[in-house]
């Protein structure tokens, strides 16, 4: 994610996090004794959430732009904040065997070898502890907006994109072969599944949700970057629709340590 311009994520992201944050509770059910660490809490929409539900959270991101947003959103005194590598989580002494519950929402598909932060959680977890992970799965059709915007280019623009690789990693492999990666690092109880949720935009939600997820835009002069963004977005939402489908192929995992 593009992270200084993560307030125009604001709307849409707490609308993500209202929408899905049930199905995480369910799956993964809470209560007041839990401790909770939330692994990438990015805007921190859904640790807000979670903090209603628990007894503490502890939330990381790698972004000191995501840690100083996910602080405006909730102030709640059970939420500590700070900032973290999701790849570093196996070398915490201070988290090993302290938490009753683990999140990573949406976080395993913006880290190339994502395993060793399933190794982490592991070992951040109480004996006993659950996590909830869940990350994009490789499909023709997934993310096709935002493939289409960090794909798109022109002839005014090849200059900027040249050699430009977009940082975006979905699992590879099946949902057996997930489930047994974390077998492997020593999970139990999985309960393994993959689905095509569907995120439903305005038009206009749309422009101001895609650019966040332009990593390209860094490589751009600060003056060209509002004309590349219209460009981009023409490109994606050249349609006569005023509702945007968003599609996330996503496998999502629960397990104990």
């Amino acid at each position: 994610m593009t992270f200084n311009r993560v307030k125009t994520f604001y709307p849409t992201a707490y609308a993500f996090a209202s929408q899905f944050f049930e199905g995480v509770s369910k799956a993964m059910p809470l209560n007041q004794k839990d401790v909770l660490l939330d692994v990438g809490c990015g805007t921190g929409t859904l640790t807000a959430l979670l903090s209603k539900r628990v007894g503490r959270v502890t939330a990381f991101d790698i972004s000191p732009e995501m840690i100083k947003q996910a602080e405006e959103i909730s102030t709640a005194e059970n939420i500590t904040y700070s900032l973290g590598d999701a790849t570093k989580l196996s070398t915490n002494e201070e988290y090993r065997n302290s938490f009753d519950k683990v999140l990573s929402y949406y976080v395993l598909h913006w880290i190339k070898d994502f395993k060793i932060v399933l190794e982490g959680i592991h070992q951040s977890l109480k004996p006993g502890g659950q996590c909830f992970v869940n990350t994009t799965h490789s499909d023709p059709n997934v993310i096709d907006s935002i493939k289409a915007l960090n794909g798109y280019t022109s002839p005014k623009w090849e200059t900027f994109m040249k050699g430009y690789e977009h940082l975006y990693y979905p699992f590879q492999g099946s949902v057996d072969e997930f489930e047994q990666m974390l077998a492997g690092i020593g999970f139990k109880d999985i309960d393994c599944t993959r689905d095509i949720p569907k995120y439903f935009l305005k038009k206009d939600e749309g422009k101001a949700f895609l650019p966040n997820f332009m990593g390209q835009l860094e490589r751009f002069p600060e003056d060209r970057r509002e004309e590349y963004i219209k460009d981009a977005l023409t490109f994606v939402f050249d349609t006569a629709e005023e509702e945007y489908c968003f599609t996330f192929p996503v496998i999502t995992a629960i397990a104990r340590k």
